[in-house]
């Protein structure tokens, strides 16, 4: 057996072994597993022919997330993990660098998890999503559908952008929960956000578990998230949004 697969099987029954069979750990715990791997960037492919990538041993912010939910959804079970990658990577479960969620945005629709906001102190930002189909066209790379990046990206800009903006982000705290997921927005019109991750409640405090790309790996700040966000003041506000697992 590929060497690759059995890291892997023995990664995925891992998280079930420790809690016992009948009990599925939570993203958290998941996620706190990989704590300490390294962050590298671009870690899926440029281009065509797309690769499921599974690799656990490094990950990007979105990589992370992505491997995190594919793993609770597997619940364990090695035949079931690449089907639950392709589905929360990938439209249609179809592994193709158009199918692709380029976007946070379009991953969060397409799985239906819920936003997470508090009604009184929701912002709106115009958003035209044109960030990727712009960029590939200055590269001209024939093997990739521009055409059909436009189609996603004009769906998306249809939808009202919402989000929390910083100075409200002590409004939506009382709503989030450990294991909600998190995207930091910025204020370029053309892209939804400029990282992601996981957060964690720890009393009335709430963290970040997320690849980080200024710590080089995976990590649980010890900031709070309102530090975070006075630490990284590119970040204009924030998307959290709820995942739902079928048990």
């Amino acid at each position: 057996m590929d060497q690759r697969k059995v890291v892997l099987i023995g990664l995925l029954f891992s998280f079930w072994g420790a809690l016992g069979q009948q009990t599925s750990p939570s993203l958290v715990d998941i996620g706190k597993r990989f704590l300490g791997k390294p962050y590298r960037a671009n870690t899926l492919s440029v281009g065509n022919p797309e690769q499921l990538n599974t690799s656990k041993e490094s990950f990007d912010c979105v990589t992370f997330l992505e491997n995190c939910l594919a793993i609770r959804n597997a619940k364990g079970v090695d035949s079931l993990y690449s089907k639950a990658l392709k589905h929360v990577r990938y439209a249609g479960d179809s592994v193709q660098y158009e199918n692709r969620f380029h976007y946070f945005s379009d991953a969060m629709i397409a799985l239906d998890y819920p936003q997470i906001l508090d009604e009184s102190h929701v912002s709106v930002l115009p958003k035209d999503f044109t960030f990727l189909s712009s960029y590939l066209r200055s590269k001209k790379l024939p093997a990739i559908n521009i055409e059909l990046l436009e189609y996603r990206e004009k769906i998306l800009a249809k939808r009202p952008f919402q989000f929390t903006a910083v100075g409200n982000i002590a409004h939506l705290l009382p709503r989030i929960q450990s294991g909600d997921l998190v995207a930091f927005v910025t204020k370029n019109p053309h892209l939804d956000f400029l990282h992601t991750g996981m957060l964690v409640r720890e009393g009335n405090s709430i963290h970040l578990l997320h690849a980080s790309q200024d710590k080089k790996q995976v990590v649980l700040s010890s900031q709070n998230l309102g530090e975070y966000l006075k630490s990284h003041p590119k970040f204009i506000g924030i998307c959290v949004f709820r995942p739902i697992f079928n048990e």
